[in-house]
């Protein structure tokens, strides 16, 4: 899997690569910016934006090449040549073409804007000029370019300040960052591009990633032929509850995924009333009803239980909840199960996976929302650490971690912020436990189903959990 570097990590890769290729910083820079300048936009006219440091430097190399290849450039430079220093100066030193010190007149005269303000490592924001110059270039018509990141968007986070730069591509050079794809990323950087420059991964291998980008690849496991010689037994039976009255939605949705998962034998626990619907909906489902405090389920086996969709907060839901925590089943915890937890003084050690959204996350970790989206891998670090599990931390750019290693996913879209996909993520996540998986294993590849099916079914804003689920088994065709 690819692997995702913090800020801080920048100029060992760098130092790194340099010392492989046999070439010194600046002929490092130099590569780069023609790497950059490859991935240019047809254009005849460029404007280059550029800022203080070595992302500076890209700019006023590619401002060169493009100048010798004939086309119309012009250098707007925040920062002037003679208080840069190192191979920035150097740079601006060899580009022999015009220069402005203030915002063009005209923004439209440009075919594409390069910016190359700031590079990872921005820790504030943009104030000033930097903060009038990436207002200038988004309310330019031209196609928009950035260098490694766009200005404004944090690398190690994905939290884009106000303002920020809106690419219509993005070319990251020797590494990618979690802040390309996860939290705000993925809406400002368009279209994604990492260019190694033809230096091998192994070259800082000793170099902590801070993440992985999960692939689709890994969906493979999921296509192999099962033995002849099985029966539904052989697939796992799974308990999902949750449910109160009027969430009946909320299981069937849940246990439906699950079976269409591949899970061999389902059983829902909703509410007494309710129960009898069950098979109405989903003949493939059983379920069991339970009436409340006073009545004492009885627990059918299960390899794994999925608790907490629709489950609500009353009386019922607390005592169906005590009941399933204390059954000593690896359990996937999910939307009200989280918010009961939340009040336990003490979490129990059959929690294997647990998947929170922010607004969740925020109440385990007794934080506001926007601390969980300040830096959503540190929060899905500590959840797993704190509760000893799988944490599935949702939203663009979903994050997994086992509080050893974090994932995050590329896929999927805006398309899934509608009711009932995330019952759906719990209930394939369960399913693939059931199936022998284990619990890092089901989420990684039950969150990149989701999130590829919901790309694949291409309904935009009229997906609904129901259609997800449908469309579920021709990801895997």
């Amino acid at each position: 899997m690819q692997p995702l570097y913090r800020s801080q990590q920048t100029k060992p890769i760098d130092a790194a690569a340099a010392d492989y290729l046999q070439i010194d910083s600046y002929q490092l820079m130099q590569r780069a910016a023609l790497a950059v300048y490859r991935h240019l936009p047809d254009c005849e006219t460029l404007l280059v934006v550029t800022g203080p440091g070595n992302n500076g430097g890209d700019g006023w190399v590619l401002a060169e090449l493009a100048r010798q290849d004939h086309k119309k450039v012009l250098v707007w430079a925040l920062q002037k040549p003679a208080t840069l220093s190192g191979d920035a100066a150097k740079a601006a030193e060899d580009y022999q073409g015009e220069v402005v010190y203030a915002a063009p007149a005209e923004p439209d005269q440009f075919d594409v804007v390069v910016d190359a303000l700031f590079g990872t490592g921005l820790s504030r924001a943009p104030g000033g000029l930097y903060q009038d110059a990436i207002e200038y270039i988004n309310q330019c018509q031209a196609k928009v370019l950035s260098v490694d990141i766009p200005s404004g968007l944090v690398g190690d986070t994905g939290v884009a300040y106000i303002p920020t730069v809106q690419a219509d591509k993005t070319v990251a050079i020797l590494n990618m960052m979690p802040g390309h794809i996860t939290a705000d990323g993925r809406d400002y950087c368009g279209e994604l591009i990492l260019d190694r420059l033809a230096v091998p991964e192994r070259v800082y291998a000793d170099i902590d990633p801070s993440a992985y980008v999960l692939k689709q690849a890994m969906l493979n496991l999921l296509k192999q032929a099962r033995k002849h010689n099985s029966h539904k037994g052989s697939y796992g039976r799974l308990l999902v509850a949750g449910g109160q009255h009027g969430m009946l939605g909320a299981v069937l949705l849940c246990g439906t995924a699950a079976l269409v998962s591949g899970a061999g034998l389902i059983q829902l626990i909703t509410t007494q009333e309710q129960a009898p619907w069950v098979p109405v909906h989903r003949p493939e489902l059983m379920a069991l009803g339970f009436t409340g405090s006073e009545h004492q389920i009885h627990i059918p086996p299960a390899d794994v239980l999925i608790l907490g969709m629709g489950l609500g907060s009353s009386q019922w839901s607390k005592a169906l909840w005590q009941q399933l925590m204390t059954a000593n089943i690896p359990t996937v915890l999910d939307a009200d199960g989280l918010n009961l937890l939340a009040d336990c003084d003490e979490a129990a050690d059959s929690i294997a996976v647990m998947t929170p959204h922010p607004k969740e996350a925020a109440r385990l970790l007794n934080c506001a929302v926007k601390d969980i989206q300040a830096d959503r891998i540190k929060a899905v670090e500590t959840l797993a650490k704190r509760y000893q599990c799988v944490v599935v931390l949702k939203g663009s750019g979903t994050i997994i971690s086992d509080g050893e290693e974090n994932f995050i996913c590329p896929y999927g879209s805006a398309d899934l912020a509608t009711a009932g996909t995330g019952d759906v993520l719990a209930g394939m996540i369960g399913g693939l436990m059931a199936q022998g998986f284990s619990a890092l294993q089901s989420a990684q590849m039950a969150v990149v189903w989701h999130a590829l099916t919901a790309d694949h079914c291409a309904l935009g804003r009229c997906l609904t959990a129901s259609d997800l689920i449908r469309h579920l088994p021709e990801v895997l065709i």
